[in-house]
């Protein structure tokens, strides 16, 4: 078997070696190790970048109360919420112990929970959500809003103005006022709902990632008749 040449003597002398094979090749099998990581790196950047999991965006479309009582200090009534939930990532959306809750002077007063369900990516789907609200009290004002106020007599004092500009500020008080003055004179009765969503997204069938989305909602209901004058989310 031939054998390699050796080196000069004055490259001897100088110190010089032979460099390895086997260092070679583990040089090489390190700088493959790191473009495969980096390649590796990039490559799942670039997926969660893609499919980066998002919550859910919730808009209440509609805020019902078709049954109202109001007794003795009192309200009950049946609240009903119509709500759109849209998933907008590329996987599908596997929700669950999701609820409603129905607040009233910073009080839970009622809730109930939204059966799991999925949504599509991409995809928007309706909740409607109805449940009973049992009697709670409210404010004073409140229920002086929802009874009828009996008639008052004013007496003034003999130090009083006289009863000439009393019988011109009676007068004034008795015509109708506006419309406008009628509509801001109403009382209101706020109450807050909170709607909860919960889920799952599962990104290439590998990775599980938790999303929760609310929307808070205040509710502007007539204490008289339980008519919903407006709400805001």
């Amino acid at each position: 078997m031939a054998r390699s040449p050796e080196p000069p003597r004055y490259y001897a002398a100088a110190g010089y070696h032979r460099p390895s094979p086997f260092s070679s090749v583990a040089a090489s099998c390190v700088v493959a190790a790191l473009f495969i990581l980096l390649a590796a790196g990039g490559a799942a950047a670039a997926l969660f970048l893609l499919y980066r999991p998002q919550a859910p965006a919730i808009a209440v479309t509609a805020v019902q109360l078709p049954s109202f009582a109001s007794r003795n200090g009192t309200v009950a009534f049946t609240f009903q919420q119509l709500a759109s939930v849209r998933n907008p990532n590329r996987s599908p959306l596997a929700h669950y112990d999701s609820s409603l809750r129905v607040a009233y002077a910073g009080g839970e007063v009622g809730s109930m929970y939204i059966p799991a369900g999925q949504i599509d990516g991409g995809r928007t789907q309706y909740m409607a959500t109805s449940f009973t609200v049992p009697a709670f009290a409210v404010t004073s004002s409140a229920t002086a809003a929802a009874s009828s106020s009996p008639a008052q007599t004013i007496t003034v004092p003999a130090s009083g103005p006289s009863p000439a500009a009393v019988g011109a500020v009676a007068l004034q008080q008795e015509q109708p006022p506006p419309q406008q003055q009628q509509v801001a004179a109403l009382p209101v009765m706020e109450v807050d709902s909170l709607l909860v969503v919960k889920g799952k997204v599962t990104i290439l069938r590998v990775f599980t990632h938790h999303v929760v989305a609310a929307k808070v909602c205040r509710i502007g209901v007539s204490p008289a008749d339980g008519r919903v004058l407006g709400f805001r989310c």
